[in-house]
């Protein structure tokens, strides 16, 4: 089984929250928790495991479309590609 490891820095980044949502996604909860929303991230319509804080992993197929957004939250980002026995 393949994976591709991806962290990332958010060292320096004064709006970390937004960026994290922007990934992840959330859940918005509006007129005293009466509705609620889910707010859909870059990983929302992909598998993945988060690892640790900033840290995930994903299928190889996914990787180039994951990497394409996260450069453009001008993050720095590394990236491993792993085999599991």
């Amino acid at each position: 089984m393949e994976k591709t490891i991806i962290t990332y820095s958010l060292s320096g980044k004064k709006n970390a929250l937004e960026i994290t949502r922007k990934i992840y996604g959330y859940t918005e909860c509006s007129n005293n928790n009466k509705y609620q929303y889910e707010r859909k991230g870059i990983l929302s319509n992909m598998e993945y495991e988060k690892l640790a804080r900033s840290c995930f992993w994903i299928n190889p197929k996914d990787k180039d479309k994951v990497i394409k957004e996260l450069v453009k939250l001008k993050l720095k980002i590394k990236v491993i590609d792993i085999i599991l026995k």
